[in-house]
């Protein structure tokens, strides 16, 4: 049987990261203005829950959690996992192009390798019976 685009598990899993990622790029910015300087760690906390770049950011990982179930219910989780890490590179872009942070060249290298690693696991992939 013929499965809807959303429902195979790779774009499950890429989702699920990219959703991560960008839920993690929200938390990044919404807590610049939570924790300055001599704030206690009590009322930063309660500042962030009315933050509403950290609630969307909670919101995105709330998301591709549930969109993560759902591959471990379909996907080996030896294959699964690994690909989690294709999270580093999009949190690393995002930062570049959103935070306009320094991207060193030995840190492209590294998330050079990432995406080898993780193109390999993608075509090692079995079709689960």
């Amino acid at each position: 049987m013929e499965q809807g685009f959303i429902n195979q598990p790779l774009v499950q899993i890429l989702t699920a990261v990219i959703l991560g990622a960008v839920g993690q790029i929200l938390l990044k910015d919404g807590v610049k203005t939570v924790f300055p300087e001599g704030v206690s760690i009590s009322l930063a906390v309660f500042n962030a829950f009315l933050n509403l770049k950290v609630l969307l950011g909670f919101m995105l990982y709330g998301v591709s959690s549930l969109l993560w179930l759902m591959v471990l219910s379909k996907r080996d989780l030896s294959y699964a996992y690994p690909m989690i890490a294709a999270g580093y590179v999009v949190v690393v872009f995002l930062s570049w192009l959103v935070f306009k942070e320094h991207v060193p060249t030995l840190r492209i290298a590294g998330l050079v390798l990432i995406c080898l690693g993780v193109a390999i696991v993608g075509v090692s992939a079995a079709p689960n019976p």
